[in-house]
């Protein structure tokens, strides 16, 4: 009978380890000394990206900054009304003497930007020394008039332009010259709330009279047929006078018809040896018109409303 061979396993007792921390003043000192030397790589490494950063910025200062090749040496400007390269100093107070890199465009822009006659600016540079400027400006087509608000027409100081959007906006130095010869819209009656700077008038007849005024430059031009003042009369009608003195009174709507009818008129009246004084174009037919000998002069102001018109019409 053959043998059964066993195995017998010697199991191994499990380690016991003794973890023990020696802690003296000489173990401390040398871990002090490891701490202070990984401490002062890490600042060496820092001072030497800092002295790098610093000469990369000196040297960038010197070379783009205070090198005269960058100098500012042309200001490349293009509007669309009348502001000029000097109107641009004075305004953003820039150093005609600065690098052009030393040039901070966005807040030039933004002191643009803050001139409610100014719509839109854009800058850039082009190396060596010239500034390029774009402004986009309001171009205004008449003067707004409304004393019971403090606006006068063709002040400088107190009065207010339109652009062709009916918006608002004061009258900017460099557009002084020009607006004297802009037309008038004379508003007796309104609110605050109509008038606003930098928005579009909410005063629904003084619209209208914008709307006169533009359509009488392309059909009346600029001759003695003009209308350089419209003014609000009440809610159905308007009231202007001619450059030559004729007081004219039109309906809020229908101004083509209107106006093409004031041309005729007047033909026919210089025909027939006459003046013209007054008109009312409301009606389609039989329309009123008031006559004079030649050298009587225009109409006589026979009202407050009137009375401002001929006001208006004597500044030129």
């Amino acid at each position: 009978m053959p043998r059964r061979r066993t195995s017998r396993v010697n199991k191994t007792k499990p380690e016991r380890r003794l973890h023990l921390k020696v802690s003296s003043p000489r173990i401390v000192c040398f871990e002090c000394l490891r701490f202070l030397k990984s401490a002062a790589k890490v600042l060496l490494v820092l001072g030497l990206v800092g002295a790098a950063g610093w000469g990369a910025k000196s040297g960038m200062r010197s070379f783009f900054i205070e090198n005269d090749e960058f100098q500012l040496s042309e200001v490349d400007l293009e509007t669309n009304g009348e502001f000029t390269e000097g109107h641009f100093a004075q305004v953003t107070g820039i150093d005609p003497t600065a690098s052009v890199f030393a040039i901070k465009l966005r807040e030039i822009r933004e002191k643009l930007l803050e001139s409610p006659g100014i719509v839109k600016a854009e800058l850039s540079r082009r190396l060596p020394g010239t500034l390029r400027v774009k402004v986009q400006e309001r171009i205004p087509v008449a003067w707004l008039e409304c004393r019971p608000l403090g606006i006068v027409g063709k002040d400088p100081k107190s009065g207010l332009l339109l652009d062709e959007n009916g918006v608002c906006f004061p009258c900017e130095f460099w557009w002084e010259e020009k607006a004297r010869l802009l037309p008038v819209v004379l508003v007796s009656q309104a609110e605050e709330g109509d008038v606003s700077i930098g928005k579009p008038l909410r005063h629904h007849e003084a619209r209208r009279a914008l709307e006169l005024i533009k359509l009488s430059k392309e059909t009346l031009g600029e001759g003695p047929w003009s209308l350089p003042v419209v003014a609000v009369r009440n809610d159905y009608s308007l009231q202007g006078a001619t450059s030559n003195g004729v007081l004219v009174t039109f309906g809020m709507y229908e101004h083509k018809r209107q106006l093409a009818d004031l041309i005729t008129l007047m033909r026919s009246v210089r025909e027939g040896g006459e003046v013209m004084t007054s008109v009312n174009l409301i009606p389609e037919r039989n329309i009123p018109v008031k006559t004079s000998r030649p050298g009587s002069g225009g109409f006589q102001a026979e009202n407050r409303l009137q009375r401002d018109i001929l006001a208006i019409l004597k500044q030129g």
